[in-house]
């Protein structure tokens, strides 16, 4: 007979999170994946968001193995090997690391978010490989050398180097920030002495072939020079559009690599400097003693070249070219960015309520039964608001108790009848108010005696003008001015016989109502009469809406005035409308 164990004895295995089960919203410890940005050989990289206390957040980058590789040891070994080598190099030009983290069945880094683009992505922005301008390349690779530098000088704490060999530069690990900061990153294939995961296996090659040099090809011991002849074909391939080797395939390639077998930058694009080329060519010899011997030698080496080249390349110069290339690109990913954040996590809407929900702000974190877990192990959820509002895997769910207070009591109608009284009361006199107000300040606009005030017709006064004639000065503040709102203008003190002209287009007689012209634009307005002197008016917007035009006699020579219905302040002296010129640059 067999024994019936009690249910507490009854061991049931627990299947984690995995790699497959990776979506937007889910939570990684503190971290709450928003959208995936990008995915590689080895590894995805999410957008994602840092839960911190009182309701602090930052947007990290989260890298995580993909779901078919998960399971092989040895690349668990090399991203345990990145995360190990990638955190203890401290440096602006390397994508900083800050946590390495587990949950469930995933192994995940945390890193710092860059909001930018590889610099594959970047040479690539108009649809096909093109050039840079060579000085901007310049920049980006020297300062992707002081972070590969950096990495190559690695100690432990007693000293003792690292031998730290990137084994991956390429432009798609170059990344250049809407700000113009250029960072190294993916250390996944990186070696280090004491590393975790065993050596390279004889004819395993790890790395982008195309970038590879001619002893890492061949299996020969490889060294820091190997990344120095990748940065030289990066910076190749940067300033001249194309990589240097080419092939129909990877034996192709690697041939062209182990002769040597490439055309100089020179003989690619006309006018390419030979001072850069000269740099390049170096960088990329056959022989590794040939070569830069240090990422800081070549670094220095095109430090002097845009020392000697022209202006000097900043970083703000390099973000110029990064928003010029791929501006929409990062704007689009950071509208999609934000609006993942602000989003509600499916998750949460239907009670999937497992360990990766995030907490409500001020609401310990707590375990939760969604209706799938139900539905997953046979059970029905017991009211339909559990699909809504997360319960309680032990205690009672927030349905239940609501169920046991009943409905809310109703509201008061008294006290709203009461309160709409009041607003109806305070609205009418508020309006019985405004109407003896704009009574009172049309009364005191009737009675006001009009002075007239004369502006001068044309964009430039005659040069015989002198300080008697009256010019009216801008309006200010202070000083009134004819309302602008009516859709015409009135052109007053005209004789009956006179003609007017709108852009050449004649009114009926003794039409004086001109149409305004919409805002921005000018309306030419040529006005003739017998026994005067032809006058031209300008309108605009701004143009009173009564306008009094005095023409000329035709045998006299004064100035053209129009006269608005405008008080013009006896302190207001005539000014002129020319700005001051602007003081000469001291630098």
């Amino acid at each position: 007979m067999v024994d019936q164990l009690a249910p507490e004895d009854i061991e049931v295995e627990e299947v984690g999170l995995s790699a497959e089960d990776l979506r937007p919203g889910t939570r990684l410890g503190r971290y709450e994946l928003l959208l995936p940005i990008a995915k590689g050989g080895m590894a995805r990289v999410w957008a994602a968001r840092q839960h911190g206390q009182r309701g602090f957040s930052k947007t990290v980058a989260i890298k995580t193995i993909l779901p078919h590789l998960a399971e092989e040891a040895e690349f668990e070994k090399m991203f345990l090997d990145e995360a190990r080598i990638a955190a203890m190099v401290h440096h602006p030009n390397v994508c900083e690391i800050y946590e390495l983290g587990e949950e469930g069945k995933v192994l995940y880094l945390a890193m710092e978010w860059i909001n930018g683009e590889s610099l594959v992505h970047i040479l690539r922005s108009s649809g096909k490989m093109a050039p840079m301008e060579p000085r901007l390349a310049a920049r980006i690779v020297a300062d992707a050398c002081a972070g590969l530098h950096a990495a190559h000088n690695l100690t432990d704490d007693f000293g003792k180097p690292f031998g730290v060999v990137h084994r991956d530069v390429s432009p798609h690990n170059i990344l250049v920030s809407a700000d113009g900061n250029v960072k190294v990153a993916d250390f996944g294939v990186a070696k280090a002495l004491g590393q975790m995961h065993s050596a390279t296996m004889a004819g395993q090659v790890k790395g982008k072939i195309s970038y590879m040099s001619p002893e890492q090809i061949a299996g020969a011991p490889a060294d820091r020079r190997i990344d120095i002849f990748a940065m030289g074909v990066v910076l190749y391939e940067a300033t001249t559009g194309q990589r240097p080797f080419k092939g129909e395939g990877d034996p192709q390639v690697m041939h062209a690599i182990i002769s040597g077998q490439f055309t100089p930058p020179t003989r690619v694009l006309r006018g390419y400097p030979p001072e850069l080329e000269a740099i390049v060519l170096r960088a990329m010899a056959q022989d590794p003693a040939q070569r830069f011997p240090t990422a800081e030698r070549l670094r220095m080496a095109l430090e002097e070249y845009l020392a000697r080249s022209g202006p000097i390349i900043t970083q703000s110069n390099v973000g110029a070219f990064v928003h010029q290339c791929v501006g929409n690109v990062l704007d689009r990913r950071r509208d999609r960015i934000r609006a993942a954040a602000n989003a509600p996590n499916p998750e949460d809407i239907s009670n999937t309520g497992n360990h990766n929900a995030p907490p409500t702000a001020g609401t310990p974190s707590r375990p939760v039964v969604s209706g799938v877990h139900q539905a997953a192990h046979g059970q029905t959820p017991s009211h339909p608001m559990q699909q809504l509002m997360p319960s309680d895997a032990t205690g009672p769910s927030i349905v239940a108790a609501m169920a046991r207070q009943g409905p809310p009591p109703a509201p008061s109608v008294g006290k709203y009848a009461v309160a709409a009284l009041v607003g109806v009361v305070v609205a009418v006199l508020l309006g019985v108010g405004a109407i003896f107000m704009l009574r009172a300040r049309a009364t005191e606009s009737a009675e006001t005696p009009k002075s007239t005030a004369s502006v001068p017709i044309g964009s430039a006064a005659p040069s015989h003008a002198t300080a008697s004639t009256p010019v009216a000065s801008a309006p200010t503040a202070s000083t009134p001015t004819a309302a602008t709102t009516s859709p015409s203008v009135e052109l007053r003190g005209l004789p009956a016989d006179a003609v007017i002209r709108v852009d050449d287009q004649p009114l009926s007689p003794g039409v004086r109502q001109i149409t305004r012209p919409p805002k921005g634009k000018v309306a030419e307005v040529k006005i003739t009469a017998a026994g005067f002197a032809p006058e031209t008016l300008k309108l605009d917007e701004s143009t009173p809406s009564s306008v009094e035009v005095a023409l000329t006699l035709a045998t006299t020579t004064t100035t053209n005035t129009i006269t608005t219905a405008a008080p013009t302040s006896p302190a207001t002296a005539p000014q002129s409308t020319r700005k001051p010129a602007l003081p000469a640059n001291p630098y």
